[in-house]
């Protein structure tokens, strides 16, 4: 007698199981990462201490146990905080994290800024484009694909969010701060807090975020030739496009982006002496 099959789960199982669909395995986010990004970046961009605040652990509970039996999840009932916080619940219930103790070598390696009220704004603007640089040729290369493409998408909505900070209070280094919890772990939990500080003088998981939205269109280059690939957008706004493509994946008919995937880059050091301006 053939057992009933079980229904898919969304939380907590390896990304190459939910973000693939169909028998020619076209790239698609889990259900409840594009629901959430769709969401927010339609409700909750403005919102005050978005990804801080916590929401009723009930609410909560209820959409993440909806989502794992592939119900129907309506995200107006639970707000905007219930889908900031399934979004990161997402990433720190992966079974591998993004950013384990074998990133974290890649990660300490990261250029540093030296601490010098006085230095010139050009200097400080070259070493922002150096470990922009190192981020997307040696970090990003050393991830899979489908982690690649999931940050991708994630930082696409938190460059919305800092670009609304008058209103929700939540800059590239806010948002790093709270969001370094959820992409970093190992066996040894001093060295995971270690790597969740940010800023110009750390070599962090922090550090590698905020850059990662603060300089979205150029540390993301290779992801968004495969996610845009030579398609007209409505807009030139590359973080705008990326998010359009979420919408698209919430609707029928999505057929993913698979056949315009280029192969992935070998991780390879950066050197200062060739920094090139990360300004788009």
């Amino acid at each position: 007698q053939q057992q009933q099959q079980q229904a898919p789960v969304a939380f907590g199982v390896p990304l190459e199981g939910v973000m693939t669909r169909g028998s020619n395995s076209s790239a698609i986010l889990p259900h409840p990462v594009r629901e959430c990004i769709a969401y927010l970046r339609h409700n909750g961009v403005a919102t005050e201490g978005l990804f801080r605040r916590s929401p009723p652990s009930t609410v909560l509970r209820a959409a993440k146990d909806a989502y794992n039996g592939d119900q129907p999840v309506d995200l107006e009932l639970g707000g905007v905080h219930v889908a900031a916080v399934l979004l990161k619940l997402f990433f720190r219930e992966l079974p591998e994290p993004i950013f384990s103790s074998h990133s974290y070598a890649t990660v300490r390696a990261l250029p540093v800024a030296t601490i010098d009220s006085n230095a010139a704004a050009d200097v400080a603007k070259q070493m922002d484009s150096v470990r922009a640089r190192y981020v997307e040729e040696v970090i990003l290369p050393s991830l899979s694909r489908e982690c690649r493409l999931l940050l991708c998408f994630t930082c696409a909505l938190l460059a919305i969010v800092a670009r609304n900070e008058e209103s929700n209070r939540m800059t590239a280094f806010n948002l790093a701060i709270v969001w370094a919890p959820n992409l970093a772990r190992s066996a040894n939990p001093v060295a995971d807090v270690a790597m969740c500080s940010a800023g110009p003088a750390a070599a962090t998981v922090g550090s590698v975020i905020q850059i990662m939205v603060a300089c979205f269109d150029s540390v993301f280059a290779a992801e968004l030739a495969t996610i845009l690939g030579s398609s007209n957008t409505a807009t030139d706004d590359r973080v705008v496009a990326v998010l359009d493509v979420v919408d698209r994946m919430n609707e029928d008919g999505w057929v993913g982006f698979v056949e315009s995937t280029p192969p992935a880059l070998p991780p390879r050091s950066v050197s200062t002496d060739k920094a090139e301006s990360g300004s788009d």
